[in-house]
């Protein structure tokens, strides 16, 4: 039997009423929902529910995330489910670190309302774009982007043949013109508000240095696999990789790929959402995936992870 990762998926995964199911069904959950509350200073359960359109700016998308992923792994956590490894997606990375007891709730929510804010801000000082290019290596994307030059990059290497760009708005319709001409089977923009995951958010991971300073992470209880590295988690240079994580590509396939490489042949999909499971599946279509979103899930998921001998 190999190894259960829990992997948890990022901003762009978000939906109304998200993990409030969850807490319908484990009165437990209502402490982290009234710290949640106390700390970003707003309701979030009305915030969730809410059509206003509120749920898809990032200052709220991000804690409401996270906060509705913490829902769900702490319900699987109370079933006795735990991982031996995980690995998160973009802002899905801060659901590993609070899995892996690198930070507390609290210390958690904190971190990522203070992310949310300041990758805010950068997008309107610094507007962008991000586009996905599907049916192309991320060898012929990188290719392309170098031949455009300044102004566009590879921020998310989401599978072997899809990867999605961040740039300038002009840089990024030259780029996806080039793909297209390429063969690409897709090239769209992505509906964001800035460029992620590349240098026009420079000034957001130094700004985002300044939140880390006084902060002090813990050794990792079970491995977390890093977007900037794709590798392990090292405690002494952990800080440094969640600065460069905001201005850095993902490097999901990578990561999949090491976890694999380290025993890992199972993996669930924790909190809104079942991208990563779509995306793990055409990265390795040896590797078991399930997803867990909504309430309903658990019970899918344990006759899973009883099946494939993970629990009696």
């Amino acid at each position: 039997m190999g190894k259960l990762a829990f992997v948890f998926a990022g901003q762009g995964s978000q939906y109304i009423n998200m993990g409030l199911d969850f807490l319908d069904h484990q009165e437990k959950l209502f402490q982290f929902e009234r710290q949640a509350n106390t700390i970003l200073g707003y309701n979030t359960r009305e915030r969730i529910a809410s059509d206003d359109g509120s749920i898809h700016e990032t200052q709220y998308t991000q804690p409401l995330v996270l906060l509705s992923t913490i829902y769900a792994y702490e319900t699987l956590q109370s079933l006795g489910i735990y991982p031996d490894g995980v690995c998160g997606f973009s802002l899905g990375e801060y659901a590993a670190l609070y899995a892996s007891k690198v930070f507390s709730f609290d210390e958690i929510i904190k971190l990522v309302s203070s992310r949310a804010s300041i990758m805010h801000d950068e997008t309107k000082k610094h507007p962008g774009a991000m586009a996905a290019i599907l049916g192309l290596s991320s060898d012929v994307v990188d290719n392309i982007c170098q031949e455009i030059g300044d102004g566009v990059y590879a921020a998310n290497y989401n599978s072997p043949q899809q990867t999605v760009i961040s740039g300038t708005e002009e840089a990024i319709l030259r780029a996806i013109e080039e793909a297209k001409h390429r063969g690409a089977k897709r090239a769209m923009k992505l509906q964001v508000s800035g460029a992620f995951h590349s240098p026009l958010m420079m000034e957001a991971s130094t700004r985002f240095e300044g939140v880390l300073h006084d902060v002090q992470p813990r050794q990792p209880m079970v491995p977390i696999y890093l977007n900037t590295t794709a590798r392990k988690a090292n405690l002494e240079s952990l800080k440094k990789e969640m600065i460069k994580q905001i201005s850095s590509p993902v490097r999901f396939v990578e990561a999949i790929n090491e976890m694999k490489k380290d025993g890992f042949t199972h993996f669930i999909e924790v909190g809104p959402g079942a991208v990563l499971s779509g995306l793990i599946r055409k990265i390795d279509g040896d590797l078991h995936v399930i997803n867990c979103d909504h309430y309903t899930d658990i019970e899918t998921v344990k006759g899973w992870l009883k099946e494939h001998g993970f629990i009696k």
